[in-house]
């Protein structure tokens, strides 16, 4: 094992926790770093309004933190408006992020373009 694991920081979890007697998180190392491969539906586009507030309820759950859903948002309140609050406290790392899924939309729509006019 890496003696760099030893001085990463570890976080139990909370008490009452199901699994707080055996498990930790740790933070992983830089070059041990993964990019996670969602598998489901497609991430909505923010760009179609159809699928805004979807949109909205999926970047909360991936950047705002939370522990229960109620602190995604307050009760009575749209998606919308809770992504609306929380976008000007957001890192500029996450705000980068949400962008670079946008831009991976738009690269495709680019691609199927490009063929269609090709046949």
């Amino acid at each position: 094992m890496n003696s760099d694991a030893y001085k990463r920081p570890r976080i139990p979890l909370l008490d009452g926790h199901d699994q707080e007697a055996t498990h930790i998180l740790r933070v992983r190392s830089v070059d041990n770093a993964l990019v996670p491969v969602p598998i489901g539906p497609s991430i909505p586009r923010r760009d179609k309004p159809d699928a805004y507030a979807r949109y909205c309820r999926l970047m909360l759950i991936f950047f705002k933190p939370w522990r229960h859903a109620k602190d995604l948002r307050s009760e009575g309140q749209t998606w919308e408006d809770a992504f609306k609050l929380f976008l000007p406290n957001c890192p500029e790392s996450v705000k980068q992020k949400m962008d670079n899924m946008q831009m991976l939309h738009e690269c495709r729509d680019s691609r199927d373009d490009h063929f269609s006019e090709r046949r």
